[in-house]
């Protein structure tokens, strides 16, 4: 029997807008398969980056003098000719603080005779605690003592140096620091080069990352 040419062409039309619609449905599939995958590969770069340390521009790192744990005038200048890998650390905390000190101190014994050249360096990151007593006993609760220099003042010098390395610090209400978990790498000739933040967990996985990542970073600007 011969089709009515009005069916056919009906007939013609419905399977162009179903091949259409499939090719739609396909490219579709394919445009987000793309994306998740370029979104993922793009997260777990910015992952890996934040482990082994950003770049940064190689300006002078602003100077100061503050009192390490001891009661003595340390400079920063005072350093030069010695690598610095300069954190903030909170002279109360007792949670992501002790992971960045753990990390500072496991990266540079990685580095065996070449960690000589290397000076660990914390700025108190509490502007509430601010005495001498309160670094020297938090160096020695997390057997830092010898192991750094651990530097603190008045609140508004701190303040002053949190502004100038462009770090966030702020006491909450309830007298709770809260602060960027930041790591800096100076060059021997004074000059900023890399930062690291320190990840919220304590699983021996990322503390082994991060020590790997500081490490590297080290070895890069040993003199």
């Amino acid at each position: 029997m011969r089709q009515h040419p009005d069916r056919r062409q009906k007939l013609v039309f419905a399977a162009l807008v179903v091949s259409s619609a499939f090719v739609l449905f396909v490219g579709t599939a394919w445009g987000v398969r793309a994306y998740v995958t370029a979104h993922n590969q793009a997260a777990i770069q910015a992952s890996a980056n934040a482990i082994g340390g950003f770049p940064l521009t190689g300006t002078p790192a602003p100077d100061f003098n503050l009192t390490n744990q001891f009661g003595q005038s340390v400079s920063l200048s005072s350093l030069r000719g010695h690598e610095i890998v300069l954190a903030f650390i909170d002279s109360q905390c007792k949670t992501l603080c002790p992971l960045t000190a753990t990390i500072m101190y496991d990266a540079k014994m990685k580095l065996g005779s070449a960690a000589a050249n290397i000076s660990l360096v914390a700025v108190n990151a509490n502007p509430a605690a601010t005495s001498v007593a309160a670094v020297q006993a938090w160096s020695i609760e997390h057997g830092m003592l010898h192991q750094w220099l651990f530097l603190t003042g008045p609140a508004q010098q701190l303040q002053t140096i949190y502004h100038q390395y462009g770090v966030y610090d702020q006491v909450a209400s309830n007298g709770q620091d809260v602060h960027d978990p930041v790591t800096f790498i100076i060059d021997p000739t004074g000059h900023e080069r890399l930062y690291f933040e320190t990840l919220d967990s304590s699983s021996k996985l990322d503390l082994s990352d991060q020590e790997i990542g500081l490490e590297a970073g080290m070895r890069q600007w040993l003199p």
